[in-house]
This record gives structure tokens, sequence and C-alpha cells, in this order.
């Protein structure tokens, strides 16, 4: 099996037992695709092997902005698992890119930590780097993102799409573990969407597509062109609830 080396923040970084942490935080609602609505918390990891220029979580990458030792300082695992309440039920991992994480024991333990405690465990990914699978046991659900023109064109299209990978999910989908989530400004992006689920062969029960948006206005002059244009193509919509509720 190939491994995927695993970045550094800094020199002499223990992986058996920290990753870098943007944030923790909990009592939110899961605000997009098929869980929305959902009461749970958010694990905010550090790095990113995509650098889109939209990105709204730029702390976690982009180095000639942020001194990312201080915005994703190296964590204990045990330390950010345990920040949250007990009355978590679901958990997010996102980041950043969490699947470069993933070969790390560190990764593994946090996951472990969460499923001992009973808590349901979903993971954001942009679809770059398949899961490995000794995560089958800890992860329930994965919402992939692949960066298409409007959020990826900052990054070659052979680096943010990667078909193999693509199928990986579609595994994942067909069993009902994975959807495939895109963030849309106008009917043109949502053609782009539907070329791209012709090109990779996914259905369109796997698919979600929700307006781009960082604001209430915005997105619910959005909400009804996309929910338009996705319906003619058979494809979920979803709103971005924690907008609207004014939640992180």
């Amino acid at each position: 099996m190939t491994r995927r080396a695993l970045p550094l923040l800094a020199a002499d970084r223990n992986r058996d037992t920290h990753l870098p942490v943007n944030e923790v935080f909990w009592d939110v609602i899961q605000g997009e695709g098929p869980y929305m609505g959902r009461s749970c918390g958010f694990i905010r990891l550090g790095l990113c092997n995509l650098h889109c220029p939209p990105c709204d979580t730029a702390q976690t990458w982009d180095r000639s902005r942020y001194d990312l030792a201080a915005t994703c300082p190296d964590t204990a695992v045990e330390v950010a698992v345990n920040q949250l309440p007990r009355r978590v039920r679901m958990v997010v991992i996102s980041g950043g890119e969490p699947l470069l994480w993933q070969s790390a024991p560190a990764f593994i333990t946090m996951l472990d930590l969460l499923g001992r405690r009973g808590i349901e465990v979903h993971v954001e990914t942009n679809g770059t780097i398949a899961p490995l699978p000794s995560l089958n046991p800890f992860v329930g659900h994965y919402s992939v993102s692949p960066k298409l023109t409007v959020m990826g064109g900052g990054d070659p299209l052979k680096r943010r799409i990667q078909p193999d990978t693509i199928a990986a999910f579609a595994q994942l989908a067909a069993a009902e573990r994975a959807v495939f989530k895109f963030v849309v400004a106008d009917q043109v992006q949502i053609g782009e969407v539907a070329d791209f689920v012709a090109e990779h062969a996914l259905e369109p029960s796997w698919v979600w597509v929700m307006p781009e948006a960082s604001d209430a206005a915005t997105l619910l002059e959005r909400q009804p062109v996309i929910t338009a244009g996705a319906a003619e193509y058979g494809y979920n919509v979803s709103t971005r609830l924690h907008l609207i509720a004014r939640c992180r």
C-alpha cells in the first residue's frame, strides 16, 4: 500500500498523539446536505491539499495570510475530543482536508475516542483522497465536495478532480455512506455539476446542490433558482440552514 507522507506545520511533530486543530465547537446544527438540522459538534483540522480562492476556512491552509502554527496549533487529540460535552451525539470532522491525516495514528485514536462515547462520526472532504479501509469501523458518513470551476479554479483540474478517488466515494455512496455535495451560484454552474455527474457515472440520488452564499439575503435570493435547476436533473437540494439560523 502506498502511504501518503504527512504534512508538517513544524519540525518534530508527534503524529501518534497530536494533530493540527483549528477549532472545536458544538451546540450547532449541520447546516447542509442530508443531515441538515441535526445537532452536532465540529472538529476542524488544519492544512489542505487544495487552495481554493473562495474558501471560507483559509486560516487552515493559507500561509501567505496566516501563521498556521497559531491558527492550527498541534493539539493532543484526547484534549480536542474531551472539549465536547457529553450531550454531543454527532461530530463532523472538517478542515482543511481532514483525510490528509488519515494515516496518522492520532487520527485513528481520535475516531476511536469519539466512537467509544457513542458519537456518530461524519467527515467532510474535497474528494481528492480516498479513505483507507482502516476508517471503515469509525466513519458513518462522508460529505464529498469536488471542487468545480467556481470553487476550485485556483488549482489545476488534474489536481482537484481525481477519477479513481471519485469512483471510490461512489462505491460508498451506493452503500449509503456518502453523498456528493456541490455549492453553485446559478444554473450555468448546475450544468457543470451535470457534466461532472455524467462523466463519473454518479446516480442523481447521490447528489446534493445548494446555493453559494455567505449571508442569508444572498442565500434566499439564489435558493429558488438553484432549486428549479437541480429539480430538472433529479438532484437533491439543500439550503444552508446555518446562515438563516445565524449559527456558525
